[in-house]
C-alpha cells in the first residue's frame, strides 16, 4: 500500500489548472499532457519522424509533474514566468524522493533531459508542448487576448528548428491565426 499510496501523487496532476480554456473552465495539466501524446502520435506517424517514439512518450507523460507542487508557469505575453526553473527543480527533488521506485529515478532522469534539451526525442516534446497550447486555443479566440504574432514568433518559433515538416506546421498556424483575428 504504501507504494500505491506514493503512486497517487500523480493523480494529483488533473488538478493543476492552465491558463487554457477547456468548455468554461481551465484546462489541466493532465489533460494538456494526454493532448501532448496524441499530437506526439499524429506527427511521428504523420511525417514517419526516426525518433524513439517511447522515449518521447515517456518525456511528454512526465514532462509537467512537477506542475503538481511548482504550479502551471503559462507563457503570456501578460504574465511573469518568476522562479520558474527554480520552482521546478526543488519540485524535481520533491519528486525523487516522493514517487515509488523506480519511477523516482525515471521521472528525475526524463524531467532533467526535457529540461536540459539535448536529445532530439527532447527537443521534439518541447515543440509538441508548445505546439498543442496553440492548436488546443484554436476553440478558444478569447484567450488569445494580448497575444501578438511578434510574441508568438519570438517565444516559439526557434523550438521548431530540428523538425521543418512542424516548423511548417506552426507557420501555418500563425498565418490562419493572422487571418482570422486571433491577435488582440
Amino acid at each position: 500500500m504504501d507504494e500505491i499510496n506514493k503512486f497517487r501523487i500523480f493523480n494529483r496532476l488533473k488538478t493543476v489548472y492552465r491558463y487554457n480554456t477547456v468548455e468554461g473552465r481551465k484546462e489541466s495539466s493532465a489533460e494538456h499532457s494526454w493532448s501532448c501524446l496524441i499530437l506526439a502520435d499524429f506527427f511521428l506517424s504523420k511525417f514517419n519522424m526516426k525518433l524513439d517514439r517511447l522515449k518521447v512518450y515517456e518525456l511528454l507523460m512526465y514532462h509537467d509533474v512537477v506542475e503538481i507542487e511548482a504550479g502551471d508557469s503559462p507563457l503570456h505575453p501578460e504574465l511573469e514566468r518568476l522562479d520558474k526553473k527554480e520552482k521546478e527543480q526543488e519540485a524535481s527533488e520533491y519528486f525523487h524522493r516522493e514517487l515509488p521506485f523506480p519511477l523516482n529515478d525515471k521521472f528525475f532522469g526524463l524531467f532533467h533531459e526535457f529540461e536540459e534539451q539535448k536529445t532530439l526525442e527532447s527537443r521534439f516534446a518541447m515543440a509538441i508542448g508548445a505546439l498543442d497550447a496553440e492548436i488546443h486555443e484554436l476553440d478558444y479566440k478569447q484567450d488569445w487576448n494580448g497575444w501578438t504574432e511578434k510574441f508568438l514568433v519570438e517565444k516559439k518559433s526557434h523550438l521548431f528548428n530540428d523538425f521543418p515538416e512542424m516548423k511548417k506546421v506552426f507557420y501555418d498556424l500563425l498565418k490562419y491565426l493572422i487571418e482570422n483575428g486571433y491577435f488582440s
